[in-house]
């Protein structure tokens, strides 16, 4: 009977000497955890010249009843460099693109982050794991969409099970190509007046998930009458069947007959707002027109925004709203 009395208290005794082991443990981790997770405000890359900040905002809260641009949109944080682990991640094949495409140029900067932070919410919202297709556009010309597509392609195609096109429909001023340092032509317009194949069109580029397909050669062809005819809804059936994701650049909506076209082919428009440019009434009158045509606005990507920014929200001026 003693024996067995003494059993029991050895082993209670160990028992509590394990509990004491790991309770020191998971304070040790969570001193860890707490410490390699501290956020810091984002700052601006003077590399890139559209801007580096980048937030996001639900579609549900870009109507101005509910809540508006003016709304609280949320920040995407990172952490500086000098706390940032290094990822790992497979080298990147040697590609000379243009230095706003700053996800090629540095894959551990905190832009990059943002940008995959973009993807992730992207990529939650598709529950179903379909195809899928977005239009990228702005209110205004020079808010940021070309490269917000440039590089939001290159992350998208890190994910290896992913085949992702960059699409350049903007016919007017297109500038994906020359983001991606592509030949301009062959592209989507010779495809669609039959000039030339979309296997030959297609670019692909080194990164061996990503391919580019150029604006092409307009000439005096109308746009809107190119993006409204069944060649293109052909075509984009196509490309959205080979493709997990195909990100569109499109014109901005000032330009309504066209991005009303290319709205329409695609499965949700992601609109990109200029931080402290855009007057925000005019981001309001441009998602309420595309929300009238029964466009699926799917969101908004602030750019050229610090971590403040995102947090205390869009809003003009002396907007008192």
């Amino acid at each position: 009977m003693g024996r067995i009395a003494e059993a029991l208290k050895k082993a209670e005794s160990d028992r509590a000497e394990k509990m004491r082991l790991g309770l020191r443990v998971r304070r040790s981790q969570g001193d860890r955890c707490e410490k390699g997770f501290t956020h810091q405000p984002v700052e601006p890359s003077s590399g890139s010249p559209e801007g580096v900040g980048v937030a996001v905002a639900a579609g549900q809260g870009v109507g101005r009843q509910s809540g508006g641009i003016g709304g609280r949109l949320a920040g995407l944080r990172s952490l500086p460099a000098s706390r940032r682990k290094q990822a790992s991640v497979t080298p990147m094949p040697p590609w000379e693109a243009h230095p706003s495409v700053i996800a090629l140029r540095d894959r551990n900067s905190s832009v990059t982050e943002q940008y995959r932070a973009v993807r992730t919410w992207l990529l939650r919202r598709n529950t179903t794991s379909e195809h899928s297709c977005l239009a990228i556009t702005s209110t205004i010309p020079r808010e940021g969409k070309s490269v917000t597509v440039a590089n939001l392609a290159v992350v998208m195609s890190e994910v290896r099970h992913l085949n992702v096109l960059a699409v350049d429909a903007d016919f007017r001023q297109g500038y994906l190509s020359t983001l991606f340092k592509q030949p301009a032509s062959p592209g989507l317009a010779d495809v669609l007046v039959g000039r030339s194949g979309l296997d030959e069109s297609i670019r692909q580029t080194p990164l061996p998930n990503l391919s580019v397909l150029p604006g092409g050669t307009c000439q005096d062809l109308n746009p809107a009458e190119l993006l409204n005819s069944t060649a293109a809804a052909r075509v984009f059936e196509e490309i959205r069947e080979r493709y997990h994701y195909v990100l569109v650049d499109t014109p901005p909506v000032q330009w309504l007959s066209d991005i009303g076209a290319i709205g329409a082919l695609c499965s949700g428009i992601l609109m990109v707002v200029r931080m402290r440019k855009t007057p925000a009434h005019l981001v309001r009158q441009a998602v309420g027109w595309l929300q009238t045509n029964h466009l699926n606005v799917i969101g908004c990507v602030a750019s050229g925004c610090g971590l403040d920014a995102a947090l205390s929200g869009y809003r003009e001026p002396n907007d008192d709203e």
